[in-house]
């Protein structure tokens, strides 16, 4: 209960009028719903023993007029638990997205996406549900029995006593089983979002089960994770069943034992058959939401673990932390310097695994052209993941401009640094609006520029609505050098003083790399470039060349000087060579044949 009332009670008072009228309503219909059987009794007792048909008529009026109070109160209840609960979601979903999107990469690599959508769809909804049904019940239900047992009280303190064991014996079932409950409800939604993990990775991949032929193995697959959740459902679903059913049945029971007792205390003379009346009316009028306690107590067990899970959202750490006097990056001229940095992912917990950087120093002067190269797992993408703080360094610094990277704010940090990633993802908008997402104030011409010098423009142009043409899921096919010279052109866009190339022109044509390349050169041109490839053609422009190997600078200089040294940047063009010598073309250049004859 502690966790609901953590999570909502912020929202609660940004929309206190809201909250407040809800109340009045729910008071306002308490209260006349309490009135209504003191009326009957009033009735039966009075007007109706002694004949007064003005006293009659008078007292139906009032019930009427109640009558009438308690219809719009219950009207006025459900329309502002609706505008109530509305508003307070509004506000979860947007705190949620939010909080998303300022969380760091470091959070996702340890989060799965399935689970973090069951988080931001399905215990929102649960939360909904506490807001527009759970809250109003629960509050009609305490002041119906307080108001109800006063007036109780005053007809019969006996029978009130007899009465009052039944929320005594509801109250106990529902909260004993709570802690329980919420483990089980917390399991299922745990189990939905990894049936979640599955779909959407299965999805994100299908290409690949096609290709491999994998159907069945996945179905299979998807099927455990199905029956997992669907075993865990069942589990809830019957504790739904066994706890409402329990209710209503002690409800009955109660029921029938009031009536019993009632008679017996009307045969002695110690009610009156008005007051009889009233208080078994009093009693049907609180059983009635009473009947919902069990669900009531459902819906708070379901709320609770959808709280828990929703917590770990928002309370998630700030694994960045930025400082309170972080200054602005602006007007920079881009000289980027590492001292002496150490680097491991922090989802990598065991010593086993050595550091993805280590003893890693090295300096670039502003608007020099760098080429990072190196095997596979060499340090190159961890590199630059540091530079604008994807993550941070366990040891040693990052330097722009000789102002500490830790220092400046991320987003101003960011906003100098653009990355054209090996991934090339687009937004479900059209080419214009997936362009300008670099700089959300570009014009039209600023995008066709940008879109020209990435070879792309073209290309949009031939398209039948051109620059607005929808691309992304749903939109318009793409081929990955297209996607790839879309987002280069995003890039370019942000114009930004320090440029990154993740290995950006591997999914073009040897033709269309070659232009981009000669694109690029003159896109880089007083701009600090830093390109990881591993295609010889990206070293044509560059100044420098930087070479990694197991999370080390092994060398580092100019395509001259590490030519006629031995190392690693040697045996890679030596490779490289070789691979062109192995393949060779006839006079005509049709066959492609081997060196060997074979």
């Amino acid at each position: 209960m502690r966790e609901v009332f953590d999570l909502l009670w912020p929202y609660t008072k940004k929309h206190k009028l809201k909250f407040w009228a809800l109340n009045l309503s729910i008071f306002v219909a308490a209260i006349s719903q309490t009135l209504i059987p003191f009326q009957i009794s009033r009735l039966i007792d009075g007007p109706l023993q002694d004949g007064n048909k003005s006293g009659l008529y008078s007292g139906f009026a009032i019930i009427v007029f109640l009558g009438i109070v308690d219809l719009l109160a219950g009207m006025g209840q459900r329309f502002a638990s609706v505008k109530f609960s509305t508003s307070v979601i509004y506000d979860i979903r947007q705190d949620l997205y939010q909080t998303l999107q300022y969380q760091e990469l470091e959070y996702y690599s340890s989060e799965t996406i399935g689970q973090i959508m069951s988080r931001s769809i399905e215990e929102v909804l649960s939360l909904r549900e506490i807001l527009t049904w759970g809250y109003r019940i629960a509050l009609l239900l305490v002041l119906l029995f307080l108001n109800s047992f006063i007036v109780m009280v005053g007809i019969s303190p006996k029978l009130s006593i007899v009465f009052l064991l039944i929320p005594v014996i509801l109250f106990y079932i529902a909260f004993s089983t709570s802690k329980g409950n919420v483990k089980l409800f917390y399991d299922a939604r745990f189990k939905y979002g990894t049936m979640n993990e599955v779909l959407a990775e299965n999805l994100s991949g299908i290409k690949t089960v096609k290709s491999f032929g994998r159907e069945e193995e996945q179905i299979a697959i998807f099927n455990v994770k199905n029956q997992d959740f669907f075993d865990a459902s069942l589990k809830t679903a019957k504790i739904r069943a066994n706890l409402q059913s329990g209710m209503v049945f002690i409800i009955s029971i109660a029921m029938m034992i009031l009536v019993i007792v009632g008679g017996v205390f009307v045969s002695n003379g110690e009610i009156t058959t008005g007051q009889f009346v009233a208080f078994m009316l009093l009693v049907l009028t609180i059983s009635m939401p009473g009947r919902f306690a069990g669900w009531l107590g459902i819906i708070l067990q379901n709320s609770q673990s959808a709280a828990l899970r929703l917590a770990e959202i928002f309370d998630a750490p700030e694994l960045l932390e930025e400082k309170y006097d972080a200054i602005e990056l602006s007007d920079i001229e881009g000289r980027i310097r590492f001292d002496n940095v150490f680097f491991k992912y922090p989802n990598i917990q065991t010593n086993d695994v050595p550091d993805a950087l280590h003893h890693v120093s090295f300096e670039i002067p502003s608007g020099q052209k760098v080429a990072l190269l190196g095997p596979t797992g060499s340090g190159k993408t961890s590199l630059i993941n540091i530079l604008p703080r994807f993550y941070d360094p366990k040891e040693g610094s990052v330097y722009i401009d000789d102002i500490d990277i830790k220092s400046v704010t991320t987003r101003s940090l960011r906003k100098n640094i653009g990355i054209v990633h090996q991934e090339a993802f687009l937004f479900t908008l059209t080419i214009h609006d997936n362009i300008a997402f670099g700089n959300s104030t570009a014009t039209r011409d600023e995008v066709i520029d940008v879109a020209k010098s990435a070879q792309i423009h073209d290309f949009i142009n031939g398209l039948d609505e051109g620059y607005d043409t929808i691309v992304g899921e749903r939109g318009v096919t793409l081929s990955g050098g297209q996607r790839q010279r879309i987002t280069i052109a995003r890039t370019l866009l942000q114009n930004p003083k320090i440029l990154i190339f993740d290995d950006s022109v591997s999914a073009v044509d040897p033709e269309t790399e070659a232009r981009i390349q000669e694109s690029l050169e003159s896109a880089s041109t007083l701009r600090t470039t830093i390109i990881i490839s591993q295609r010889p053609s990206s070293l044509k422009f560059v100044d420098r060349i930087i070479v990694l190997d197991n999370g080390h600078v092994v060398q580092d200089g100019t395509h001259e000087n590490l030519i006629g040294e031995e190392g690693m940047y040697k045996e890679f063009l030596n490779a490289v060579e070789t691979q062109i010598k192995f393949l060779s073309w006839d006079d005509e250049g049709e066959e492609l044949k081997l060196e060997d004859g074979n």
